[in-house]
C-alpha cells in the first residue's frame, strides 16, 4: 500500500498528514515512540473525572474523546437517587483558560448492576 492509499483521520492538525508521509521508517517509529510518551503525560478523561457534590460514580466507560459516567445520588430518595447517565466531555476555555468538565445529561439508568449491589 502506499501512502497516497491511506486517509489520514480528519481531526489531524492540517500540514501533519504530508510531513508523516514523507517519514523514513525510523523517523515514524521515533514519532509513534514520542506520542506514547505525550499521551502517558496527559491522563485520561475517565480518570480525571471527579465525583460531584451529593453523587457517587457507580462505573464509567471511556470511549476516547468523552466518557460515560453513571451516578447515584445516595443521600435522595428513590426515583431521585439514579442512577443517572451523563456524557462528560473536557472543554477547552477558549481564551486559553483552565477550561472544564461539561456534564450532559442522558437519562435515568434501567435494569443494571447497581440495583442488585447489597449498601
Amino acid at each position: 500500500m502506499t501512502h497516497s492509499d491511506i486517509d489520514p483521520p480528519e481531526d489531524l492538525p492540517e500540514g501533519l498528514s504530508a510531513v508523516l508521509e514523507d517519514c523514513d521508517d525510523s523517523q515514524l517509529r521515533d514519532v509513534i515512540n514520542h506520542a506514547q510518551r505525550l499521551l502517558r503525560d496527559h491522563p485520561s478523561l475517565t480518570e480525571a473525572i471527579e465525583e460531584r457534590q451529593g453523587e457517587e460514580i457507580v462505573r464509567t466507560e471511556d470511549h476516547g474523546a468523552y466518557t460515560i459516567v453513571i451516578v447515584e445520588r445516595p443521600n435522595e430518595p428513590d426515583e431521585a437517587r439514579g442512577p443517572f447517565a451523563y456524557r462528560v466531555q473536557w472543554e477547552p476555555d477558549i481564551d486559553g483558560g483552565e477550561g472544564r468538565y461539561k456534564w450532559h445529561y442522558l437519562g435515568r439508568v434501567f435494569g443494571n448492576e447497581s440495583a442488585d449491589r447489597d449498601d
